[in-house]
């Protein structure tokens, strides 16, 4: 079976390009800056030539003036549109009579001076205030800032040769390869495959190698393998993407254009193909040993070098077998992966550092890696695509790979962690939180489609997996979390209720589908994931305020039966407020590391986090933990009277509770460290909250102009997705400054010039209580957060601390630096 079945003829799809959606907060310095892009690629000539400039729109040098004009004021100033006609087509005429003539006169001139002084002199946010200005000018301004939409200026200067005009010319190398070049092929390939995991076009990345292009013609062996190999890891990648099914257009493009199709039918299969590059990585290791023998016999440098560089060709072919074995084993599902997966990341994470310490290349022998001609697939772009992608000699793509085998740690760990809804979704919080790479969050959804949803861990045999329905996951789920009378193992009453079992099992199917949408959620990318979080809320109130009428119902039915002791109040609430809340924090939390919030508006963030939903999930936490200990307290007592009540009946009974104690083992309940951890991010809300509040009340942080701005209307617009929930109820701006009030002065006062808000007691009693709220959050913090999250929160908690206890003592500063460069939901204070 090829390790390729698709192969890439396949990859057809539409080459149109969307325009990019990211957020912004200053629209005017955005577009500033993409005027600045303009006037950088804006170059201009007397004559033609220019492959990208074949359209209308290319002026020569008496357009010039005209059009910079244009740019800068046409946004705000009508001008005559069939004058601009007749220049743009004598323009045009002039440019196809100089492409006609025998000889092309090239005089560039670069206006980049000229127009970047004339944009220089806009005022930040007058182009907005301009009616002619649209939302279409901002997006393509905004455009020019990206990498990806940019198109460029390309001079086509040359002939571009294909694979098959270069094997008859004889231009393309194809055999006899020194050691330097198999390694600057590699090199660059492997730079172009980050390019395309990082989202650029497969045809100006990957396919940018001619080899390639019939690796099936390539008599060169190392080189014909690891051709096969590089394109065995892009379908790989291509597969994985879309059964992982979270990636959008700007993450990876799935579909392709219309490539060169290679050879399937000669492609080998996935164990010929890892024999082969066993074979490469093992005459590799003979040559290295070849020239370290003669080296010691001659003491040549040039023996001395050879050896390094064939050692390090050696190891990149080790780093690539283990790389297609690992993903070869994903691609199948099997059981043994799982268990064989950590083995090979030990290996390629051991191979990547002897990568990374060995033999390096020099820029100069990078871009001089024979085989690659980054316009030969031009012809199969749209005119406006982006001209070519760049690759970059930074030297970092191994670096890229480590970090890659960290996070792929972490997915192969994932099944572990799949025993409730609570472990995993905590465990995506934490480790999960990693996972930067649109590979490495769709290989998550995958593992969780095979794992979570078919699948869960035995608690008799912690190392079998048993077949398990969905429901009855989510049914110990809430066993775990706030243990339900009702779905205790030996409730058997419901068995002969038919209304009682068709209630739980309406609410198990409504908890299936609001819970697979939270846990798809986190394997989008942060925008789309707050995006999703928004719109998936409302399916999750729809879902508590169900729960708490069911709590209610079957509350009622406990009575009936006369079981005393057992308590069904806030035991399915709990468990989807808890849900609830984490959903509503994390999309303010995605808010912050999207940097969507501007200093003068953190202040009011952090207050709702700390003050509504962190404040109420920390107590739902504890509710339900004291819950679940007084309904296990109150079965046992249950059992013990009907034990007492009937001897013939205790063989039966001790067997049930027998099985009762068993399954309350196999599902562990670590309240300890989901309450330590909201905890901890309680604190470090409130502690920023008081801190920034402070700063703000003595000016130290920079406001918008008060004629321009409304706090309030910021307020609601950040917190939109929230106005419609009851439990816990919405806070709305004036409740909230009524808070300021109170703590400016302790007595209920609206904000305003007599609030006393400015005054030292005021303000050094906000510091302080954001010393204490960083010291309480260092505390809480070692109770569950490890590795490097730890040391990077703690850092965090005791530097603010002593900031703002700097601060308390009244010294006198300009202004405090808010910087979000240790951690992105929480920044990190310096004095100026």
């Amino acid at each position: 079976m090829s390790p390729f079945p698709g192969g890439f003829s396949d990859l057809s799809g539409s080459s149109q390009q969307k325009p990019y959606t990211g957020h912004t907060l200053d629209w005017g310095r955005r577009v500033q800056k993409g005027m600045r892009w303009c006037c950088h690629l804006t170059l201009r000539c007397s004559g033609g030539g220019d492959n990208w400039a074949n359209g209308r729109g290319f002026r020569g040098e008496r357009g010039e003036k005209a059009l910079a004009e244009k740019m800068m004021n046409g946004f705000g100033h009508g001008h005559n549109m069939e004058e601009e006609e007749v220049e743009e087509e004598e323009d045009y005429a002039e440019r196809r009579r100089l492409e006609s003539s025998a000889h092309h006169i090239y005089n560039w001139k670069n206006v980049h001076q000229d127009l970047h002084g004339w944009a220089s002199e806009l005022d930040v946010g007058e182009l907005i205030t301009i009616p002619n200005f649209s939302l279409y000018d901002a997006m393509s301004a905004i455009e020019l800032c990206d990498v990806k939409m940019d198109i460029g200026l390309l001079l086509k200067d040359r002939k571009i040769k294909s694979f098959e005009e270069g094997m008859e010319r004889g231009s393309l190398k194809m055999d006899n390869f020194l050691a330097v070049e198999y390694l600057a092929v590699m090199e660059r390939s492997l730079a172009n495959l980050i390019l395309w995991i990082e989202g650029h076009c497969l045809a100006q990345t990957v396919f940018t190698m001619l080899y390639l292009h019939k690796p099936q013609q390539v008599p060169d062996e190392l080189i014909r393998t690891y051709c096969w190999s590089l394109l065995a890891l892009c379908e790989y990648v291509r597969q994985i993407m879309l059964d992982g099914y979270v990636v959008e257009e700007e993450d990876f493009q799935v579909t392709s254009l219309a490539l060169p199709p290679s050879s399937n039918a000669d492609a080998p299969t996935a164990a010929a193909l890892l024999k082969s590059v066993k074979s490469c990585e093992e005459t590799s290791s003979k040559q290295a040993r070849k020239h370290r023998s003669s080296f010691k016999e001659t003491s040549l440098a040039d023996d001395d070098l050879q050896s390094q560089q064939w050692n390090a060709l050696a190891m990149r072919f080790r780093f690539l077998r283990t790389l297609l074995q690992f993903f070869g084993s994903f691609a199948l599902r099997s059981e043994s992966f799982f268990a064989e997966a950590p083995q090979l990341i030990d290996l390629l994470e051991a191979t990547i550092e002897k990568i990374l310490a060995g033999y390096k290349l020099s820029e100069e022998q990078f871009r001089a890696a024979p085989g690659f001609e980054s316009l030969v697939n031009l012809h199969l772009l749209p005119p406006s695509f982006p001209r070519h992608t760049p690759a970059t000699v930074d030297g970092k793509s191994f670096d890229f790979f480590r970090s890659l085998s960290h996070q792929l740690r972490i997915v192969v760990s994932a099944r572990d962690r799949l025993k409730t809804i609570e472990g995993f979704l905590f465990y995506l919080r934490t480790d999960g939180v990693l996972l930067d790479s649109a590979l490495t969050r769709s290989m998550m959804q995958i593992v969780i489609g095979a794992s979570l949803v078919l699948k869960r861990c035995s608690g008799d045999a912690p190392g079998k997996w048993e077949l398990i329905s969905t429901s009855d996951f989510i049914a110990d789920s809430l066993r775990a979390f706030s243990n339900p009378p009702v779905l205790m193992s030996g409730f058997a009453q419901y068995e002969h209720h038919g209304q009682m079992k068709e209630y739980i099992e309406t609410f198990l199917r409504s908890c299936i589908a609001s819970t697979s949408v939270v846990l798809r959620n986190y394997g989008l990318n942060k925008a789309r994931q707050r995006d999703s979080l928004a719109a998936c809320l409302v399916d999750l109130f729809a879902l508590q305020d169900d729960a708490e009428k069911f709590d209610e119902y079957f509350n009622a039915q406990l009575a009936e039966l006369k079981l005393t002791g057992l308590n069904h109040t806030f035991c399915f609430g709990s468990w989807t407020l808890t849900t609830m809340l984490n959903a509503m924090a994390d999309f303010l939390f995605c808010g912050l590391e999207l940097q969507l919030y501007a200093n003068s508006e953190l202040h009011f963030v952090y207050w709702y986090l700390y003050d509504v939903l962190l404040h109420c999930e920390v107590q739902t936490i504890s509710r339900a933990e004291s819950a679940t200990r007084e309904n296990e307290l109150a079965w046992q007592i249950l059992h013990e009277v009907n034990l007492r009540g009937n001897k013939k009946a205790g063989g039966s009974k001790k067997k049930q509770n027998g099985r009762t104690k068993g399954s309350s083992e196999s599902v562990p309940r670590p309240h300890v460290l989901y309450l330590a951890r909201a905890q901890t991010l309680h604190h470090f809300c409130g502690a920023l909250h008081y801190a920034l509040l402070a700063l703000q009340w003595q000016e130290k942080i920079k406001r918008p102009d008060q004629s321009l701005d409304c706090e309030e209307f910021r307020y609601y617009h950040r917190l939109m997705p929230f106005q419609e929930r009851n439990a816990p109820a919405f806070v709305d701006y004036e409740q909230y400054q009524q808070v300021k009030s109170v703590m400016a002065r302790n007595h209920v006062l609206f904000v305003g010039s007599s609030s006393g808000e400015n005054s030292l007691d005021s303000v050094s009693d906000a510091y302080l209580k954001s010393s204490f709220n960083f010291q309480q959050a260092d505390r809480h913090l070692v109770l569950w957060a490890k590795g490097g999250e730890k040391a990077i929160l703690s850092k965090l908690c005791k530097r603010n601390d002593v900031i703002v206890r700097i601060l308390a003592t009244g010294r006198n500063c300009k202004a405090v630096a808010i910087n979000f460069d240790l951690h992105p939901w929480f920044p990190s204070l310096s004095l100026l």
